[in-house]
Parts: structure tokens; sequence; C-alpha cells
């Protein structure tokens, strides 16, 4: 028998060889080797780095720079040499929680200070309540990390557990949240800078917070791993700083050399009295040191094996030191005289008053600066991770939940860089303005997230059900109060506008979603359907010019497809029309050449009217409408060529029975 190869489709050539024996059978089967790709299985080839590789120069220059300021492209099998360790997750997804005491204090006594300086000794009491809220999400969201070893964020919590609409409500209210933390933490990070050097103008505070965002966004971009690494120094320089901060303060005191802030004058505010409404303002405004807890629970999969374990270690030692900082802040505010000022921030003046203007307190200033820029990493971190549970959702563009050369989800963070520059610049990168907006969205879906957990313990009952949904519903609870209070002391501050964006968000994703199941049911091809050769009679018509290369490799290829093939060119000129088709019948015998005159000059939109009255005249027949197209050698020439097939691509798209396609003409010399 002779051998009788056969190639597949991943490449491989096999020969059916015959033995001295009938009944001897054997396969010989010969891979080819590729630069390009290599064999993994049966009808599947894995693509090497070459076959991404570009290969115009300009392409090729581009990917140049990219390797240099991102690194290298990663392989979607180098992701686990990606994950975080606990100091570097420490780094990524709390550095939001840690900073917050930078400005939760001041933040409360900047509320207080319209009853009067005799009200900050409630800044201590409002303090403890917050860590003690604190203490209970951090103790809930464990409760989650246990329960979603795999990731359980507010948004697979809620939808999984109290239905889909409540999902996107805790969604809506994360993203606009991870949006403001990006633009609060910059802006407190540059009025930290602003306050050791208080010559620097306010106006350009936003410029140098833009940079500070885009500086942060390219380091993301290189991956997680590479965030860590670049964070992790500023982020315990600060933690450093912070608690020699408060040990040599507690030490002076301890001593009976009490620290004293001099030569600061308290920021002019309305005068209020000291009332509930007050209160709640000064309550919710501090409640701001407890943004960015839920982002290790919506982070898990990013940590290192066994990622719930070092996940709950994690969340327990961010906890522990916001604590520890906060408290020990606002202690040293009161002892110290801190106040609210315009000029310097009350971090600034413990720091000045414990330290002195030395070394130490420039390291304490330049650390709180970092700390507070690099927070927004931890919005960066989780906001394109959302964003693309969204887009796998159906609920984002799609876009969203592709991974870039480094692993990174690109498109949500430039889309994260993006709105909060925006927002920024619209409140004029000032810390009080951004506040009043800031943490609502957060309270919200942490509520959401531990209703759902009670939902969830509830449903399952399982072995320790019952302190399980103890601990999530009195989260829930106190969550939920928490939130309550913020939308209705700050609702005239700006809580308005948030109240607002989240049900238009809500309502921005259903349409998104609505629009890719519409999608999804006018292509889905039943699973038990068998395809069959096509039923419908296929035309194909190719608009031409001339007799041109480009035209006959049209043609040509249109004689594969059907048997029917007709050429149309379209003229002001109609001796010109004559000349070409008696070229057509000579030198492409068998395919007719309609000429429609155009006595009005118009070239597309005849062409266009005729093929549309072809397609009515064809009944159920396929109109394949074939467009030559010249293909540059230079991309500076495209503007030259070609604009009249776009121009009928465009004016056909969607039209009924008929398919548009572009058959390309590469030249040769």
């Amino acid at each position: 028998m002779e051998p009788s190869p056969r190639r597949s489709a991943d490449g491989a050539d096999r020969e059916q060889l015959a033995g001295r024996r009938p009944a001897d059978r054997r396969v010989r089967v010969a891979r080819r080797t590729s630069p390009f790709f290599r064999y993994a299985g049966p009808g599947t080839v894995t693509a090497r780095p070459a076959a991404s590789a570009p290969t115009q120069p300009i392409a090729r220059a581009a990917a140049r720079g990219r390797r240099i300021l991102f690194g290298r492209p990663l392989a979607s099998d180098e992701e686990a040499d990606e994950r975080l360790s606990i100091p570097k997750a420490l780094a990524v997804f709390s550095s939001d929680n840690l900073s917050s005491v930078a400005y939760a204090t001041e933040a409360i006594m900047f509320t207080l200070l319209a009853a009067g300086t005799a009200s900050f000794w409630l800044t201590i009491p409002i303090s403890i309540a917050i860590v003690t809220i604190l203490g209970i999400i951090v103790i809930s969201y464990r409760q989650t990390i246990r329960a979603y070893p795999n990731g359980g964020g507010s948004y697979i919590v809620a939808k999984e557990n109290l239905g889909q609409m409540a999902g996107l409500v805790a969604a809506a209210a994360l993203l606009v949240d991870y949006v403001l933390t990006v633009s609060v933490s910059v802006a407190a990070g540059v009025a930290a800078i602003t306050s050791a050097f208080p010559g620097v103008p306010a106006d350009v505070r936003v410029p140098i917070a833009t940079v500070c965002i885009l500086a942060v966004m390219l380091v993301n971009l290189r991956g997680i791993r590479e965030s860590g690494t670049v964070f992790a120094v500023p982020t315990y320089v600060f933690l450093v700083s912070m608690l020699a901060l408060i040990g040599v303060g507690l030490g002076r005191a301890m001593l009976g050399d009490v620290p004293q802030v001099g030569g600061v004058d308290a920021v002019a505010v309305p005068v209020e009295t000291l009332g509930l409404l007050l209160l709640m303002r000064a309550f919710a405004d501090g409640c701001s040191a407890i943004t960015g807890v839920e982002a290790v629970s919506n982070g898990v999969p990013a940590f290192r094996r066994p990622e719930a374990r070092h996940a709950r270690t994690t969340l327990a030692i961010m906890g522990a030191l916001v604590a520890l900082m906060f408290l020990g802040t606002s202690w040293l505010a009161g002892v110290t005289g801190a106040l609210p000022s315009a000029h310097e921030t009350v971090i600034s003046q413990i720091g000045r008053a414990v330290f002195g203007t030395g070394f130490a307190y420039y390291v304490l200033q330049f650390s709180t600066m970092g700390i507070l820029i690099l927070a927004a990493n931890t919005s960066f971190a989780d906001f394109p991770r959302l964003a693309s549970l969204l887009a796998r959702d159906g609920f984002m563009p799609s876009r969203f939940a592709f991974r870039g050369e480094r692993l990174a989800f690109n498109a949500g963070i430039v889309a994260l860089a993006f709105l909060s520059i925006v927002v920024l610049a619209a409140f004029g990168g000032r810390v009080e303005a951004l506040i009043p907006l800031y943490a609502i969205g957060v309270f919200t879906s942490i509520t959401l997230s531990q209703a759902g957990m009670v939902a969830h313990w509830w449903r399952g009952r399982g072995s320790g059900w019952r302190p399980s949904i103890a601990i999530n519903g009195f989260g829930a609870v106190a969550t939920g109060i928490v939130a309550v209070i913020f939308a209705v002391a700050k609702f005239a501050l700006g809580a308005w506008l948030i109240v607002i964006i989240i049900p238009l968000l809500v309502a921005a994703m259903l349409y998104v979603g609505r629009q890719y199941r519409r999608r999804r049911l006018e292509t889905e091809v039943p699973e038990g359907s068998v395809i069959g050769p096509p039923r419908r009679h296929q035309r194909v018509i190719v608009p031409a010019s001339d007799v041109t290369r480009d035209v006959v490799q049209a043609i040509r290829f249109g004689r594969t497809m059907s048997d029917d093939v007709t050429a149309v060119h379209v003229t002001d000129d109609i001796e010109t029309g004559e000349r070409i088709r008696t070229r057509f019948e000579r030198q492409l015998p068998g395919v007719p050449l309609v000429v429609v005159e155009s006595p009005f000059r118009s070239l597309v939109r005849p062409l266009v009217r005729f093929l549309e009255d072809a397609a009515e005249r064809g009944g159920d027949d396929v109109l394949v409408v074939l467009l030559p197209e010249y293909v540059p050698r230079h991309w500076w020439e495209r503007f030259l060529y070609n604009e009249n097939g776009r121009r009928i691509r465009r004016a056909l798209l969607g039209q009924s029975n008929i398919l548009v396609a572009e058959v390309p003409y590469r030249r040769e010399v």
C-alpha cells in the first residue's frame, strides 16, 4: 500500500503505512517545527512569544517602549509567581486603610471645630466608637474569607445570597468609593507635603496630584507583584514613623514633657451648636479610617497559597495597626493642642511638636505623603478586579475582563486613573471638599456583604453557623447604621451626589447586561443542532473601478464562493464605462459588468442603492459584496487609498441579506 500523507489542523503530517502482514498498519506522525507555535496535543498548538511579536517597525518600537516601562510580557502560567506574600499584600491591599489615620482624626476635629475647640474632647470617644466598628468589620470579613476562600468581595457575596440587583448596588457603591479613594488619598498626600513646605502655591496641587496618580497607574500596569515590591518600602517607613511618633509622644507625656503645638491658627468655619447632627457628621468624617477594609476580602486570589489563611492574617494585622495608630493620633492631637488649619495638617503639627523640625519630622511628612499617595494603590488593585468580574458577568464592557501583557487588568487601571483625575480636578484637589462624598459607598457595600453572609449561613446551617450568623448579623446592623448616619449627616454637604450616581451606575450596568444578553440570544446556536451546508443561493457582486489586479483577485475569490459573480462600475462618463466593459468581456469572460451611470457625479451612494435593490430583488438570496482593498506598504499611505470602500462598508453594515467582505491585495514589488 502506498503511504497516504494527511496534514491535520495542528500542522502535523500523518502517513498511514502498511507492514508485511495484511493487518499490520501503523501511522507515522511528522510534526513540523515552528518558531511561532509548539504542539500541545491533538488538534491544539500553543503560541510561542514570537507569535505575538510585532512585525512592523513602529509596532516593534512601541513594544520595546512597553518592555522598558512595564517589563517583559508574562505568560498566563506565570500568574502563580505574581502572587503576594503577607508583607507585600499589606502594602498593596492595606495602604488605603493604614493611610486613613493621617486624616481621619483631622476630619473629626474639623467638624467639631464648628462648636468651638472646647468640643475637641469628644475626639477620643468618637475615635473609640469608630475603632469598635472597625473591629466588627474585621471580624465579619474574616468570616467572609473563611466562607469564600477563592475571593468573597461584596459583589460576589451580595449577588449569590441576596440576588443580582443587590450585587450590582454593592458593585456600584464600591466602584464609586474606589474612585474617591484615589482622589482623596492623593489630595491628602499632596497636602501633607505642602504642609512641610508652606511656600508651595495652592494652584499646583492638582497638577502634582495628577502626576502622582499617573505614576501609581504606571507601576500597577507592571503587575501586582511589581506594585507590591515598589510600594512596600514607603508603607513600612510610614508604619515605623507613626509608631515612633506615638511612642515618643507617649513617652514624653509620661515623663512630664508634654509636646505642645504652637504658632497655628484654626481654620475659619461657620459656628454651630453642639448637637446630634454635628456629632453624626464628626462620626461620619472619622469613619474614613475604616475605608479599605474590604480590599483584602476582594483580593484573596492575589495571595500566595493558602490564600484564605494569608488573607485572614493580613486582615487581622491591618485592623490592629489601624486601631493603634488611629487612637494614638487622636490622643496626641488632644494633648498637643493641634488645630485644623488651612496651612498645615494636624499630623504635621503633631510631628513638629513631638520630633521638632529635624530629620525625623521630614521622614514622617514624606512617608505620610508616600502612604497617602500609595493608598490609591488599594483601589488600583481592587477596582480593575471588580470591573473584570462585572465584565465577566456581562455588566461592563468585555475589554475590562482581559489581562494585559503583565497579567494586569489594563482597561480597569487606566479607567480608574482617568476618573480619579477628573474628580480631583473638579474639586480643586481639596480634601475637605472630597471627604463628604467619601465612605458612603464603602459602608453601603459592606452592609450588603454582611447581610449576604447572614443569608449564606442561614441557608447552609453547617457547623458553627450560629456564632457566624451572629457576627455577620451584628456587622450588617452596625455598618447599616453608619451608612444611614452618612446619608443623613452628609447629604446636604455633597453625599446627595453619591446617592444619585450609584443608581445611575446600576442602571448603566443593567443596560450593558441587557445588550449582551440580547446579543447572546441573537447569535446563540443550540447545542443539539447540526450545522449543514448552506441552502440559500449566494450572489457575489464586486465593485470595480477598472480591470486592475486587486479587482481581478476579488473576482477570482468570488468565483470560489458562487457561480453567480457580477462586477459593477459606477461612472459619470458612459464612454469610459463602455471601454471598461469591453476589457471585461475580453479579459474576464463569463463575468458580466453592470455599468451604473451617475449624472450627478456621486459614486458611492448610487452603488449602495444598486446593491440594496439587488438584494431586494434577490428575495432570500444572500448578496455577498466583495470590496477590493489595496494594502499600502507604509502606514502614512493609508489615507490615500480605499476611502470609497470604507464608505460602502459603513453604508451596507447591518443590511438584511447583504454580507460585506474585504479582499486585500498587497503589491509584490
